[in-house]
């Protein structure tokens, strides 16, 4: 048979006609049979083969994302007779293998928005009451967080359509440590979120409350020593995120937004509106090869009161304005407003890209940093810090990626830390 007969009878059989007469589910355990319902509800019907098997691939992927099952399969079997008017039916075998309830793991993870390494263990019991409730308990240990012990309740809402959204309840406790304001914080907090998809996004709204305590044992500035006791706050927050770059690491093309507000002040001593915003686009240059990264950040914090140095803005270090030390602008208490502006040009080796296997993974990078951190909004461009350099991003498998760069800060204002030279970092989120 030729290869165009073949393709003729390929699709005489994708476009027969069949109709769906029973999908019988095997393999239910402790799931119960109305979540996984809405997945299955679509495939009932008449229609051809080829629409049939992409509503299967649809309801597969869905039952997958629930984490739920080790394996789903589905099988089509001829039925025993034809409808009315000929056409052929068949009936689909579901089969799925739960999980088990209790998982324990261990893993060594990077903070998107804080750049920060830390090390987990957690041990979690999942379907607790047959709809997919889970319970976690966990243990971090890393570079910002001394170390913290937490408790993570959530539920799954499966509607209609399949999952829509997450309720998350989570209570814990944790010690963190400020690397560059000489200060140390114990937290106990309670929060309870929830998260849905959003216009191609992921919209978090979460409520809030906040024991805090700020303390330190050795050589810590006046103006930080201040702020030292106990804290209370009690606050709403609201986020958004949409990433629809092609890659979170070394993206070469597509458009990142996030925005986060906060509002404090229905209990304790904080009072406070606080925004945040990051935007960025990516595009594939048609100049050597290069890809360009533009990338814009703002927030402002309005308070109707002093407000904490853990609720302010710092700015400046590998992952913020580069060719200035970790939070260097405006040491050692922060500010309420910022702006930060970050270009960045990146291509691979420009020799044999394969060398011993790292080459894929290393890129050659240029950057232009502008940004500033003032406590008066109207301030905000004035005497702005700007710095430039050159260096090596290395990608860490999907985690995160190191930068090696040579900066060179061409504003800067008395009293920042300045790095003119090497500067090392490593994470996720970089400008």
């Amino acid at each position: 048979m030729e290869t165009r007969e073949k393709f003729e009878a390929l699709a005489r059989i994708l476009t027969h006609e069949i109709k769906v007469k029973k999908v019988k589910i095997n393999g239910l355990s402790k799931v119960k049979g109305d979540i996984i319902t809405p997945y299955l509800a679509p495939l009932p019907s008449q229609d051809n083969l080829a629409k049939l098997l992409d509503r299967i691939n649809k309801a597969k992927i869905g039952l997958e994302e629930l984490q739920a099952f080790d394996a789903v399969d589905v099988m089509i079997e001829r039925g025993e007779e034809r409808s009315i008017g000929g056409i052929q039916t068949v009936n689909l075998q579901v089969s799925v293998s739960e999980k088990s309830g209790g998982r324990y793991r261990m893993n060594v993870s990077s903070d998107a928005r804080g750049n920060d390494g830390s090390f987990n263990v957690e041990a979690s019991q999942h379907n607790l009451f047959g709809r997919l409730e889970s319970a976690t308990l966990s243990y971090t240990k890393g570079t910002r967080i001394a170390d913290g012990l937490s408790l993570l309740l959530h539920k799954p809402i499966i509607g209609a359509r399949g999952k829509t959204s997450d309720v998350m309840l989570e209570v814990g406790k944790q010690n963190a440590a400020s690397r560059t304001g000489g200060f140390n914080t114990s937290d106990l907090q309670t929060n309870l979120k929830y998260k849905m998809r959003l216009l191609g996004g992921l919209a978090t709204s979460e409520v809030g409350a906040l024991w805090q305590q700020i303390l330190g044992d050795g050589p810590v500035s006046v103006k930080v020593r201040e702020e030292f006791g106990h804290h209370v706050k009690c606050g709403v927050r609201c986020s958004y995120e949409r990433d629809g770059r092609d890659d979170n690491i070394l993206p070469t093309r597509g458009n990142y937004t996030r925005i986060s507000t906060e509002a404090a002040g229905f209990l304790g001593d904080a009072h406070h509106l606080k925004v945040d915003c990051q935007v960025q686009r990516v595009r594939k240059l048609p100049i050597l090869g290069y890809t360009g990264s533009l990338t814009l950040r703002a927030g402002l914090l309005h308070s109707k009161s002093k407000s904490w140095i853990t609720d302010r803005f710092f700015v400046g270090g590998p992952g913020s304005v580069r060719g200035f030390y970790e939070d260097g602008i405006s040491r050692p208490v922060g500010g309420t407003c910022h702006w930060g502006a970050g270009l960045s040009l990146y291509r691979g080796l420009p020799f044999s890209p394969y060398i011993w296997g790292l080459g894929p993974h290393i890129r050659l990078h240029h950057f232009v940093n502008a940004g500033n951190l003032v406590s008066t909004a109207g301030e905000v461009f004035e005497k702005c810090r700007v710095s430039v350099g050159s260096g090596l991003i290395v990608k860490v498998g999907s985690v995160m990626k190191m930068e090696i760069n040579y900066a060179v800060p061409l504003r800067f204002q008395p009293g920042d830390a300045v790095n003119h030279g090497l500067q090392f970092g490593i994470g996720v989120n970089f400008m």
